[in-house]
């Protein structure tokens, strides 16, 4: 978690005419313009309201950050502000202005009816006595005292933030508590890559090995899956050895399911063999795959030099075909998609799709450099 006062922060209208995948342009291009740095100098975030409507930015000059803490954060699955839980669950229920006390600074936010974001935000860092020996209450109620006097309120709610989180495959969890309550907010992994602080290379490559690690697990469940189905059938096999003639059936019948594995197993370890030696072609296979519908289904990938993929597929109808090369279209990493050998048959329709990628759309990742795990 970053220290909090060190943050620009500005809550924005999102117009409805901008669609889902232009969302990250468009609030880039607001901090953008709100910001008197460019964004290569920033660490920045942004979260969404749950009806879409507004948007609350956040973003620090890097030089705030101690290049010890920021060389760290490469290590770590996500990096957010300290504040994040009073942003995602503070106007949930309740638009008393809230005051959240994190590790290095206490954190005011206003809301309204407009939206569950925050309106308005001040940050304050704490005394140095705060952060060496504990939050004194009397410094609690000044800093309360004083948000009351300037902003003119009444009563502020306190949440002290915790430090301990937790992410699992599908949820970041952040906690805080307010007196006898517990808070605990749950956030997608799509929101907690909004939410991290990280450029967006990083954040980029962190997704990509997630994606590749839950490919590579789905490969390896299938695998044991084919070896559980081969081995029970062993079982058998050997409980009814002395029926010479049923097991002489049973072995002509089993005998497409063994071919069958043994396909499966040669492909899977040519895969393997292939991620180790050259990670390039199988980035371009991840990059694509979330472009294709269960009406397309790949039967062969080729690579066609440094940069192109030759898929051979097949889908439902020309239609989806047509539909899988518009997606791809898309796609700000290709430069081109052509389809070929379109013919159409009784079960369907099968076409060639050659892939032509963006020169450095995947960078070439050198012998020795290490690729952080991301669970």
């Amino acid at each position: 978690m970053a220290q909090g006062y060190s943050f620009f922060c500005r809550r924005v209208e999102i117009p409805g005419d901008v669609e889902s995948d232009e969302l990250d342009s468009f609030l880039q291009l607001q901090l953008e313009s709100l910001s008197p740095f460019p964004l290569e100098h920033l660490q920045f975030g942004f979260v969404i309201d749950a009806s879409r409507h507004c948007a609350f930015l956040y973003a620090a000059y890097r030089r705030s950050f101690e290049h010890s803490v920021a060389s760290s954060w490469e290590e770590q699955e996500a990096v957010i502000p300290e504040f994040s839980v009073g942003l995602l669950a503070g106007g949930l229920d309740d638009e008393t202005p809230l005051l959240i006390e994190g590790g290095s600074s206490f954190t005011y936010l206003e809301f309204d009816s407009l939206s569950e974001l925050p309106r308005y935000f001040q940050s304050i860092p704490k005394r140095d006595k705060d952060i060496n020996e504990g939050v004194e209450r009397s410094d609690l109620e000044s800093v309360s005292a004083k948000l009351k006097a300037e902003r003119s309120v009444e009563s502020i709610r306190v949440w002290k933030a915790s430090s301990q989180i937790a992410i699992d495959k599908k949820v970041l969890k952040l906690r805080a508590k307010e007196e006898d309550r517990h808070i605990v907010v749950e956030v997608d992994r799509n929101s907690m890559w909004r939410m991290d602080l990280r450029d967006s290379e990083t954040v980029e490559r962190v997704q990509m090995e997630e994606r590749r690690n839950y490919l590579i697990w789905r490969i390896a469940i299938g695998m044991a899956a084919m070896i559980g189905l081969l081995i029970a059938g062993e079982f058998v096999w050997f409980a009814e050895k002395g029926y010479l003639g049923l097991r002489r059936g049973w072995n002509e019948e089993q005998a497409p399911l063994v071919e069958e594995i043994v396909s499966q197993k040669t492909t899977i370890n040519e895969l393997l063999s292939f991620r180790e030696s050259d990670l390039i072609p199988f980035d371009m296979l991840v990059a694509i795959e979330p472009f294709r519908t269960d009406s397309v289904v790949f039967t062969k990938v080729e690579t066609n030099g440094p940069n192109s993929l030759i898929v051979l597929a097949n889908a439902t109808s020309n239609g989806q075909a047509n539909q899988f090369k518009a997606r791809l279209e898309r796609f700000v990493k290709i430069e081109a998609v052509e389809l070929q050998n379109i013919q159409s048959r009784p079960g369907g329709t099968t076409f060639t799709a050659l892939l032509n990628f963006k020169i450095g759309a995947f960078p070439d990742r050198g012998e020795g450099e290490e690729i952080a795990s991301n669970g």
